[in-house]
Order: structure tokens, then C-alpha cells, then sequence
């Protein structure tokens, strides 16, 4: 993957819980040397920010049902800290699929 993977982090207001699961999401990409791109959301936004990030990934940290058009990732480990090394590890096998 030569480009940097949009991630998208959504949460139901887009303040507080997105924040803290997009800081984390940076934090472990610099970590892995991973190149990629986060920005952040409301779900009820989720169509309309998912056309103007054209986001590879979402990570949600509230209910945010399958979709066929992109892998959702549940982002609750991102929060309580249970479960987060094996959440870390499908969303960065899930960027490296990535194609140009």
C-alpha cells in the first residue's frame, strides 16, 4: 500500500469518544510505522462523511450497523482498554489490504 488508509472514527456525537479512539488509532499507527489518515464523526452522518472521506475503514465507538461497502470496526476496546491489542491487530491487518 503506497497510500495512507483513511480511517474513519465515528462516535454519536463526534466530541468525546471519537477523540479519545482517534488519538489511540495515531498513537499505535506511528507505533507500527503504518501511514494513515483519521478523521472523525457522528454515526448518524455515517453516508454523507463516508462519501467525503472516501474512508477505507470505520472504527465506531457506538452502535453502527455491518456495511457492505467498508469494514466497521467496533471501537468500544478503544475505551475501556479490554480487548484493544486484538482490535489494533484487525484493523491494521484490515489496512494492510488496502489497494491503491
Amino acid at each position: 500500500m503506497s497510500r495512507a488508509a483513511v480511517i474513519l472514527v465515528m462516535c454519536g456525537s463526534s466530541i468525546a469518544t471519537s477523540t479519545l479512539a482517534a488519538v489511540k488509532i495515531e498513537e499505535e499507527a506511528r507505533k507500527r510505522n503504518v501511514a494513515v489518515v483519521v478523521k472523525k464523526g457522528k454515526v448518524a452522518d455515517a453516508d454523507v462523511l463516508l462519501q467525503s472521506t472516501k474512508a477505507d475503514i470505520i472504527v465506531a465507538t457506538a452502535v453502527l450497523p455491518p456495511r457492505d461497502d467498508v469494514p466497521v470496526f467496533n471501537g468500544v476496546p478503544l475505551l475501556t482498554g479490554i480487548g484493544q491489542k486484538e482490535l489494533f491487530d484487525q484493523i491494521f491487518e484490515a489496512v494492510a489490504k488496502i489497494k491503491d
